[in-house]
């Protein structure tokens, strides 16, 4: 963290510290392991991390060949922002967005008949079109491929892609995806038209051998969370989450804790109150299951998480005070929470817990 930064921390009670060389690591292993050109995917602010400050480190880093959003605003946000390197817009392109993706220079995915006449009439030369191979969501099907081929060919199709939902719990199905995308990427070189890129893996898809595809298109990995117990990249996690104690008090035996008096002190405890709440991202599912690290020692969380406070339990953790800093999510200094545990806890996915982190919780770099 630099001095400056550290100055103007005094005024947060809660920050999100951005490891970038854990960042740069990730993306390093990454490459090393696959081989191919990477598509970084920065959309929803980074899943939480930061979207500009991140964009502004992965374009420096030679693996990565473009950066993905889900929307033509995210992309134009990081034009703003000063970043320059190539922006694929996941989402697609709509009709009021053409002005956007030309005077941003951003790149459509293009996935139906209806946007491919959209990028025609709009004089957008520069295309990735996906397939739908399983996912059921956005895509053109296999079988239109030819027509596909017939109607792009005032265009320049840098890329075909796909997307696998599943790749981390059906295996059978996820074969069967990167067999039809095989089928789909011949016919467009029998056909002539060589995409530069071809991409269907995602982070839980670097566990499947995509020989014919020359990128992958991951997100979370990068951000040093694994997709699947059997992930093969030991990638680190990037964002850790801080936040001060506001107060240290005694709790009697019978005292009751937090709105709806959920958790009743079975003994004399001491308990820290903790700038960081639901407001902050903090899932109100962790209310008496969860826990923070203070200390490098487990505090668990006491009642129900509130819009801006959570109360610990440090009775057994000595030399708390006012103002001392408390791992939410991360490193602390030995210890970690993963976010692939407290989404467990929760019942949802790492990606959600990421992604909920709020505005108001500073992101800095160390």
């Amino acid at each position: 963290m630099k001095k400056e930064e550290k100055i103007y921390l005094e005024g947060f009670r809660s920050w999100a510290e951005i490891n970038i060389n854990r960042l740069k690591n990730n993306i390093a292993l990454i490459h090393q392991y696959t081989k191919k050109d990477i598509f970084a995917v920065v959309k929803a602010d980074a899943y939480g991390h930061g979207a500009l400050s991140i964009s502004k480190i992965l374009q420096t880093l030679k693996p990565v060949k473009y950066l993905c959003v889900a929307t033509a605003e995210e992309g134009k946000e990081l034009r703003e922002g000063g970043v320059s390197a190539g922006i694929l817009v996941l989402g697609g392109i709509l009709k009021d967005e053409v002005e956007l993706f030309k005077k941003y220079n951003l790149v459509p995915v293009v996935s139906d008949f209806g946007q491919l006449q959209l990028v025609k009439e709009a004089c957008i030369k520069k295309i990735h079109i996906k397939f739908d191979t399983g996912m059921h969501r956005l895509g053109f099907y296999p079988e239109e491929t030819d027509r596909i081929i017939e109607s792009v060919s005032t265009l320049k199709v840098e890329g075909i892609m796909s997307h696998f939902p599943s790749a981390d719990t059906d295996r059978k199905l996820t074969e069967s995806q990167i067999n039809q995308f095989r089928k789909i990427v011949n016919r467009f070189i029998k056909k002539n038209i060589k995409p530069t890129y071809m991409h269907i893996q995602n982070s839980a898809g670097l566990n499947y051998r995509c020989d014919f595809c020359n990128a992958v298109r991951v997100g979370l990995s990068i951000y040093g969370e694994r997709p699947s117990p059997d992930f093969p990249i030991p990638v680190k996690t990037v964002m850790s989450v801080k936040a001060k104690v506001i107060t240290v008090k005694g709790l009697k035996k019978g005292d009751r804790v937090s709105y709806g008096g959920t958790f009743t002190a079975d003994r004399d405890m001491k308990v820290a109150v903790v700038s960081f709440g639901y407001a902050d991202g903090l899932p109100r599912d962790l209310s008496n299951r969860g826990y923070f690290l203070i200390k490098d020692r487990k505090a668990n969380i006491l009642g129900n998480v509130t819009m801006d406070m959570t109360v610990v339990d440090v009775t057994d953790i000595p030399d708390v005070y006012e103002g001392d800093t408390v791992t939410v999510i991360g490193k602390d200094t030995q210890r970690e929470i993963y976010f692939e545990e407290v989404a467990k806890m929760c019942g949802t996915i790492p990606y959600e817990i990421m992604c909920r982190i709020s505005k108001r919780v500073k992101r800095v770099s160390v």
